[in-house]
């Protein structure tokens, strides 16, 4: 991971130093004010009762069963009532968790890490997907660029500095055997942004999700390049994340929400048609780019929540890599598998 320690420059150190006086902000807020982490909707020792769920990402593929397995009634039939909480982003459901707003995160695996290693008192507790396959590079319809090796010596646009996307432009480097300077990145911001720059010319390819860039094919308006599943090996892209509160006090709701979870994947698996429909009114896309986008990711969705070691090492080994932390840390730092293999059920 030498190749990284350069990368670590004050952008990464301040986010991480931000994120880290938020939780402590909002932890002595939650104390203070209640006397404790928040996360009392019931349950307990007397059943599932109500949990929330903060939701990263609300248009994505991977945290479609969130939406879903309401409308199905796999939680309900558990008698768990879940309250999905959508916010912007893996800092949001961070901070959520923190203050006691939400019981259950769905984030990114270095987001929800990062977080836990920050001080916000919660674990891993199941796998959504490993592979980085949902992520994509997108370059203009007519670029010249026809591989990865075209790639070299361009400029990428990226979300952010310290973001997942920064760090997956980084990799398309380290993937090839180049130097950092080799692959150049632009903070460029959001999908809207990324097309302006990509239509102006500042940038020749960017970093997004699966969904938007079969959208953008079908468009007119850009053409996937290639995605990170062959670039990113034995890691974690997403997971689920449970408050250190709810896990000790309620482990029925916690389990019952991962067995709906998983139902609900397993549903997915096995009924593509319904899903796609699903996808179509949900997403407000066409049903051939809610048709690419389930056969691109169904597979990468875990059934069980089951996370290998040799990925669970992986993700340590990633938050060194992306700056935020110094020493890679031991697994058990942020994951808890007590829960997982999750039996399927239907």
């Amino acid at each position: 991971m030498r190749f990284f320690e350069r990368e670590r420059g004050p952008a990464v150190k301040t986010r991480r130093r931000i994120l880290m006086a938020g939780v402590a902000a909002v932890l002595a807020l939650t104390a203070s004010a209640c006397g404790g982490d928040g996360s009392d909707s019931g349950g307990g020792d007397g059943g599932p009762g109500t949990i929330k769920v903060g939701v990263g990402t609300r248009q994505t593929f991977e945290f479609l069963p969130a939406e879903y397995g309401v409308d199905l009634g796999v939680w309900k039939k558990r008698g768990l009532n879940v309250e999905n909480v959508y916010v912007q982003g893996g800092g949001q459901v961070s901070q959520a968790m923190a203050a006691g707003q939400v019981q259950v995160g769905l984030t990114t695996g270095s987001s929800g890490a990062d977080a836990i290693l920050s001080g916000v008192p919660s674990k891993v507790v199941g796998l959504i997907g490993k592979d980085f396959k949902m992520m994509q590079v997108v370059v203009a319809k007519d670029s010249p660029i026809t591989d990865v090796k075209g790639l070299k010596g361009k400029t990428v646009g990226v979300s952010a500095a310290g973001s997942l996307t920064d760090y997956l432009a980084k990799m398309i480097a380290v993937s090839q055997g180049w130097s950092e300077r080799d692959v150049k990145r632009a903070n460029t911001g959001g999908l809207n942004e990324q097309l302006a720059a990509l239509e102006s010319g500042s940038i020749d390819a960017f970093v997004w999700s699966a969904e938007a860039g079969f959208a953008l094919e079908e468009q007119g308006k850009g053409r996937v390049l290639m995605d990170f599943g062959d670039v990113v090996k034995d890691s974690v892209f997403e997971n689920i994340i449970a408050t250190n509160d709810a896990v000790k006090k309620r482990e029925a709701s916690v389990r019952a929400y991962l067995e709906g979870w998983y139902e609900t994947v397993n549903y997915m698996k096995a009924h593509r048609a319904e899903t796609v429909a699903y996808m179509v009114k949900k997403f407000e896309v066409s049903e051939t780019v809610a048709g690419k986008t389930y056969d691109h990711d169904i597979g990468n969705l875990s059934g069980d929540g089951s996370i290998p070691e040799a990925n669970l090492k992986g993700l340590a080994a990633s938050l060194v890599a992306q700056g935020v932390v110094d020493d890679e840390p031991a697994t058990d730092e942020f994951w808890d598998g007590r829960f997982v293999p999750v039996a399927k059920a239907g």
